[in-house]
């Protein structure tokens, strides 16, 4: 499970909410906070018949004010792309947007593309339980140091004011502050204060102006296994909040990771070059030669070209390093100086040698070819045959590599 946490995030989009909310500045106004005392004193003087005043009648009736449940606040962090071996982190940042203490549960269904299995989402917290209040008198809030916010009081002794602690953010029209004190936590009629550190900026704070707590959690999305991976794949998952006491006031927001797929296929053919006997299966035509993958027969002396094709799909993700590494198969000898690559441009020839800087190399028992751009066998002074360094496939890219043998 991940724990919240409060650090200063990004400012958020904000809609009405509920009845009795209004939008001012970019940031609902409640313009009383809940569980605040209303008390209406009424006060009767009077004389006797003799004209001495009496101590008057006083009496008093109070109304508190309720709790206007209201749509969470979720920001909207931006899409991500990831390989299949690297997990999605999301960071989010939830809300209320209530005139009191409200609790969200929290969820997070998944969907996977066809190509794509055993992806997850890990567990958020089950719910997340937020305070807010409300300006009672118009206030400068400044740009350092500290300012005392007065706001009403909650109906209850336990704290905090209308569950807002000291070390919570809040958002203030729009901008987020942290509350460094609180005032005396007292039940009835009246007022009470928060205090808040300065945020950089100077905000004046209209009577009415939601205070409203904003915490944070993450997100982290498992890519799984690819088993398709000639496209794309796609997570997507739909992080929800509801409010735990009436699940009319909700909250979403979808992200979709996308698993970036390198598609990269390879394809072995082989043609006698002697005798041009036709072999089995379906043929490759290259270069004016017609290759096969299998069902080849060659007499000893026979000489045999084999064909490498690399195919890079169309995803956007580059085949990176990459390298061909093909022992000479037995029974035969490799015919010096006859390796060859077509990256897209035509054949070039490759020398055997390792220290001449194309993208090819041998030992005569074992065919090094570094297919892509940047591909070369490292040149003068490299460490040895086979150490050379493979190149990059983009979209759609195709290479050819092609080696001669004779049979003994």
């Amino acid at each position: 499970m991940h724990m919240l946490k409060q650090p200063a995030l990004r400012p958020l989009a904000v809609a009405v909410f509920g009845a009795g909310l209004l939008v001012a500045g970019g940031q609902a106004m409640a313009t009383t906070a809940a569980d605040a005392t209303i008390r209406n004193t009424v006060t009767v003087s009077y004389a006797d018949a003799g004209g001495n005043a009496q101590t008057p009648l006083l009496s008093s009736v109070d109304v508190t004010v309720n709790l206007v449940r209201a749509n969470p606040i979720l920001n909207a962090p931006a899409d991500q792309s990831t390989d299949s071996a690297t997990n999605a982190v999301y960071s989010y940042t939830i809300t209320t947007a209530a005139n009191g203490v409200a609790t969200y549960n929290l969820t997070t269904p998944l969907a996977q593309s066809a190509g794509i299995s055993g992806s997850t989402a890990s567990a958020l917290p089950a719910s997340v339980t937020l305070g807010a209040t409300t300006v009672a008198s118009a206030v400068s809030i400044a740009a350092a140091g500290t300012t005392v916010i007065t706001v009403p009081r909650d109906n209850t002794v336990d704290g905090s004011i209308n569950g807002l602690v000291v070390g919570d953010i809040v958002v203030i029209a729009g901008q987020e502050f942290l509350i460094a004190a609180i005032g005396a936590d007292n039940v009835g009629p009246g007022t009470t204060t928060i205090t808040v550190n300065g945020n950089g900026s100077v905000l004046n704070a209209a009577v009415g102006t939601l205070i409203a707590e904003r915490k944070t959690f993450s997100l982290t999305v498992d890519p799984g296994t690819v088993s398709d991976a000639t496209v794309d794949q796609t997570i997507t998952v739909t992080t929800t909040a509801t409010d735990a006491a009436n699940a009319t006031f909700t909250s979403n927001d979808v992200t979709v990771t996308t698993v970036l797929s390198v598609g990269l296929t390879v394809q072995k053919l082989v043609r006698n070059v002697t005798s041009g006997t036709a072999g089995t299966g379906t043929s490759v035509s290259y270069g004016g030669g017609t290759y096969y993958p299998g069902g080849i027969t060659g007499n000893p002396g026979d000489v045999l070209e084999y064909l490498i094709v690399v195919t890079k799909s169309a995803t956007t993700a580059s085949a990176t390093q990459v390298r061909i590494s093909d022992p000479v198969p037995p029974f035969t000898t490799y015919v010096a100086n006859s390796m060859r690559l077509d990256n897209g441009s035509g054949l070039s020839a490759l020398n055997d040698s390792g220290a001449d800087g194309d993208a090819g190399e041998t030992d005569n028992n074992t065919i090094y070819i570094y297919p892509g751009a940047g591909g070369t066998d490292g040149g003068v002074g490299a460490p040895g045959i086979g150490d050379g360094v493979g190149g990059s496939l983009g979209a759609s890219d195709v290479s050819y590599a092609l080696f001669r043998v004779s049979i003994q």
